[in-house]
């Protein structure tokens, strides 16, 4: 037995309640198969989820094996996800109509201050950054 072979059996596709999942990792294939799709490379796959490369490449391996299978998946997994930011971006829009309604308090007031005063030395570091590149 090879040192690939031995790598082979310690890194599997585990399928879990959530779905397909990396072993020794909490990484889920299709989030690997996403980034793939994209263009990711192995290594920037590997370094996005924290993921060996030959971990990736297993991953890959199995995903161009069943891809015919995990394509509606990932579909559906998209469609969910963007379901779910815009409940959660309505949600949020919400929350902060209400706030608005609310009387301005010192707490409140001091806050915004401070937050605007990040965004600003925030926005002249950007700009500096923009400038040098």
């Amino acid at each position: 037995m090879n040192l690939r072979d031995d790598w082979n059996t310690r890194y599997q596709i585990l399928e879990t309640d959530s779905g397909l999942q990396i072993s020794e990792s909490r990484v889920m294939l299709l989030d690997v198969m996403e980034a793939h799709n994209e263009g990711d490379s192995v290594y920037q796959i590997s370094q996005t989820f924290n993921l060996t490369p030959l971990q990736v490449q297993i991953a890959l391996e199995y995903i161009e094996k069943h891809r015919a299978a995990l394509e509606p998946q990932l579909a559906r997994a998209i469609q969910l996800r963007q379901k779910r930011e815009v409940y959660y971006q309505d949600l949020a829009a919400g929350r902060w109509e209400k706030i608005a309604q609310l009387p301005m308090t010192p707490l409140r007031a001091a806050f915004y201050a401070l937050r605007e005063k990040n965004r600003q030395v925030a926005g002249e570091t950007n700009a500096v950054h923009s400038e040098r590149s």
